[in-house]
């Protein structure tokens, strides 16, 4: 796995790296039991790679595929944080896909983002070498990864920038994100403001860095959760975009996990009875405009 070759990061708060260590050790795990190519480059930074897990025998048919984007404030993590919640989607069967993308400070927004869509893009284009159905990918991602996948199926212009075509994202499961990137966002300022420092220039690019500033019009059905203990601004922003959202013509639908904190939404993913994972699957293998959604 290429994340030890990567160079190394500032600490984190204790909490955060007590998570990235069980995340690493629980993908170790998964990629011992799985069949995956590693460390698949889409493009030419080490960190622009994808971690691809799939089931242990061929199928007859092309599998729906589903990307999974980490979190870490924008400057922390890669896609070895992910690879623990392929087991159980890649039991369904369906292929799934783990993102890394540069980092901030040192690359600033539109960076990260402009990495996952190039991601996406690699993965239309070439996933069906691995068994996987490039008219069925799913996006998904936690906290800043929220984000990430938020703005990908929502930046319509930026998605047919890359050649691809109109609902190439099917469905959209942010889990514990963050929508809004401006100053004055609501809950936990302080601490977004903090986060955001590294990532963004000004005004301008935090709007522009907002999910929750570009759901008009939107058609992809999308799952938002998050934990009745997360971060103060989860709780504080998801339900306004969740609003945003119900707004326009695509399905919503919510979660929100009792006892789940910001890091144990994540981690329990590795469980085929999670709800989020349940809905995931569902919608997966059947039409997200009408499949179940899952409760706790």
């Amino acid at each position: 796995m290429i994340f030890s070759n990567l160079p190394p990061r500032p600490p984190m708060s204790l909490k955060a790296e007590a998570y990235a260590r069980v995340c690493v050790n629980l993908s170790r795990l998964a990629a011992m039991t799985t069949r995956t190519s590693l460390d698949v480059p889409y493009g030419p930074d080490p960190w622009q790679a994808v971690d691809i897990y799939r089931p242990q025998a061929d199928h007859d048919h092309l599998l729906p595929v589903f990307l999974n984007i980490h979190g870490g404030a924008w400057t922390h993590g890669h896609k070895e944080w992910m690879g623990f919640g392929a087991p159980p989607v890649v039991a369904a069967p369906a292929i799934y896909v783990s993102v890394s993308y540069r980092l901030a400070p040192e690359h600033k927004y539109p960076v990260a983002l402009d990495d996952c869509l190039d991601a996406l893009a690699w993965v239309w284009r070439n996933i069906a070498w691995y068994g996987g159905d490039p008219d069925r990918i799913f996006v998904g991602g936690h906290s800043a990864g929220g984000q990430l996948s938020s703005l990908m199926a929502l930046r319509r212009d930026l998605v047919a920038r890359r050649g691809l075509p109109a609902g190439v994202i099917k469905a959209c499961f942010p889990y514990s994100g963050v929508y809004d990137m401006t100053y004055d966002a609501g809950g936990g300022r302080r601490e977004l403001v903090d986060m955001c420092v590294g990532l963004i220039s000004g005004t301008d690019h935090a709007r522009e860095a907002s999910p929750l500033h570009w759901t008009e019009g939107n058609t992809i059905p999308f799952h938002v959760s998050w934990g009745d203990i997360d971060n103060p601004y989860c709780l504080a922003q998801a339900p306004e975009f969740v609003a945003r959202l119900k707004a326009q013509p695509g399905r919503v639908e919510t979660l929100v996990l009792p006892g789940f904190d910001h890091f144990w939404i994540h981690l329990d993913q590795q469980r085929a009875e999670n709800p989020w994972t349940r809905t995931l699957l569902a919608w997966m293998t059947g039409d997200p405009e009408t499949a179940p959604v899952y409760g706790m």
